[in-house]
């Protein structure tokens, strides 16, 4: 048997355990792309998905010859949601000396900070590509490059409905920590723009800090509709106990939001109607290129169906395979850099994103979904 197809295996079982561990001289002509990501903590059902749709799309190239003649080696660490598990990892991915090519992905508590934070890090070159995230952390570092757009663009998007039934008094229940936080202010700056009123504002933590406190404030304001800059268990919880209370405040979610979790926690009486923002296309729109392939090679590579998240990340590593196309067969960490920067208009099959400066979000795509009685989102 081929000694670098052994060497890959043990590597995938290594790393599917836990165990991190690089045989760099057997990979060495690889295009190697470091992720770390939540995948078995608190928002592991989104790592899980997006991860998916990423893994798909690089093992099709792999299996079709790879790029240039080079295959990509994914490596993944699970940091399932801990700062200080990411911290670790970020050590040992720039600490390895493995050749890294990009970072890739980056999702989970602290995940993207801690990055950003480690002067290894900046001294490195390496670019960061498609964080999981619509905050302010990384938007002016000009080596991050963001696919979605962020909380700004969502924020805006929600005012079209509000302002079509009317509604003028709006109340945000926000995440207490740093997303949450940009969350807001996203939020209260596309309200003041518009002349609506901000009813009230409510933070909850991660352990429910706070719900109790949010369900009998908002109450009291009876406002007119809630934006939820939440997770989704969070969501979830705040809509079961305040629905019942107040049939007709119009809910409103940002992307993070699960809508499968949801319903399954709340049930279709109270989730019902309910609207949540979305940064990629619907998975069922074939009028799009894009969602039609992300199924055919989610369908041979993958059983399970596909989500927002599952084409977010299949979208992300398209992004990056089609630039290193263009870079030959070698090519440095800053030449990639500049390949993204280059890319004014790339077309990931009917969806499409410019990199170039000043911007440092590729996508300014927004879509409004409403959840379904049986629990789909409507199209």
């Amino acid at each position: 048997m081929n000694i670098l197809y052994i060497l890959r295996a043990t590597f995938l079982l290594l790393s599917l355990s836990g165990v991190f561990f690089i045989p760099s001289a057997a990979v060495a002509r690889d295009i190697v792309v470091a992720q770390s990501v939540d995948i078995s903590g608190p928002l592991g059902y989104i790592g899980k998905d997006y991860l998916a749709g990423t893994k798909v799309y690089f093992d099709h190239v792999n299996a079709n010859g790879g790029i240039n003649g080079r295959k990509i080696t994914h490596l993944v660490m699970d940091n399932a949601g801990s700062p200080e598990k990411s911290a670790r990892i970020n050590e040992q991915f720039l600490a390895s000396g493995q050749k890294i090519d990009a970072f890739f992905g980056y999702f989970g508590e602290g995940s993207l900070e801690s990055l950003l934070g480690s002067s290894a890090f900046r001294s490195s070159g390496i670019p960061l590509l498609a964080p999981l995230s619509g905050g302010e952390a990384g938007e002016r570092d000009k080596n991050v490059f963001f696919i979605r757009p962020g909380f700004e663009g969502e924020a805006v998007k929600l005012a079209g409905p509000m302002l079509s039934a009317g509604l003028q008094r709006v109340a945000v229940v926000y995440a207490a920590n740093n997303d949450g936080k940009s969350a807001l202010q996203a939020v209260e700056s596309m309200l003041a723009e518009r002349n609506m009123k901000l009813a009230g504002k409510y933070p909850i933590t991660s352990n429910g800090g706070g719900l109790d406190v949010a369900i009998r404030s908002a109450f009291a304001t009876r406002p007119q509709a809630i934006i939820l800059a939440l997770d989704t268990l969070p969501a979830a919880q705040f809509v079961k106990a305040y629905r019942p209370l107040d049939a007709g405040a119009f809910m409103l979610g940002l992307s993070r939001i699960d809508h499968k979790v949801l319903f399954d926690i709340v049930g279709k009486d109270l989730a019902a109607g309910m609207m949540i923002a979305q940064v990629v296309p619907h998975p069922g729109n074939w009028k799009v290129p894009v969602v039609v392939e992300h199924r055919k090679i989610m369908d041979i590579y993958r059983d399970e169906a596909p989500s927002h998240l599952t084409l977010e990340g299949f979208i992300a590593a398209k992004m990056l395979v089609n630039t290193l196309k263009r870079l030959g067969k070698d090519f440095t960490p800053m030449q990639l850099s500049d390949a993204l920067r280059a890319s004014k208009s790339m077309d990931i099959g009917g969806y499409y994103l410019d990199l170039s400066l000043p911007r440092n979000r590729g996508s300014s795509y927004v879509d409004i979904n409403a959840i379904s009685r049986n629990g789909k989102l409507l199209n």
